[in-house]
């Protein structure tokens, strides 16, 4: 039997933990492996971007390693939109999509309908995006305690 994947897209070197801890929980639940992609705009001129992208990759990979999960990475730069079809036509076996870039692009809000690549594209895909968020009442929890840390 293959191995099964699910894919953890990431944009710009950002780093959403609460996208990275969703695909760990979930490679786990279903038992696969974990891709790692991250998208980076056209950056030829900018090499701390690719730099910056390589080190958030590295340590994504790390905290999947960490959880006994086969994992791989990608860095795929240039039009965003683009770059994703052609991983997903180059890796056709992702039974779902971890979003961890940009939430407004996901979302939809906030956005000129042209500038929301993810809107263009995403009749062309086939399987299943999920976006995971911290809920509200788990924020504020994290900023009390912030909050309460740095008062010490």
């Amino acid at each position: 039997m293959a191995t099964q994947w699910i894919l953890l897209v990431m944009e710009d070197g950002v780093f959403h933990e609460e996208s990275v801890c969703y695909a760990i929980k979930l490679a786990h639940r279903i038992h696969c492996s974990v891709s790692v992609l991250m998208l980076a705009a056209n950056t030829e001129n900018e090499p701390g971007i690719i730099n910056n992208a390589q080190q958030v990759l590295k340590k994504i990979m790390h905290l999947i390693k960490a959880k006994n999960i086969t994992t791989q990475g990608r860095i795929r730069c240039g039009d965003k939109a683009s770059e994703l079809l052609k991983h997903l036509a180059d890796n056709p076996s992702f039974l779902t999509i971890v979003w961890g870039g940009e939430e407004k692009t996901l979302s939809g809000r906030n956005i000129k309908k042209t500038d929301d690549w993810f809107a263009k594209i995403k009749t062309n895909i086939r399987c299943p995006v999920i976006r995971p968020t911290v809920k509200d009442n788990v924020r504020i929890k994290l900023k009390r305690k912030e909050s309460y840390q740095n008062a010490k």
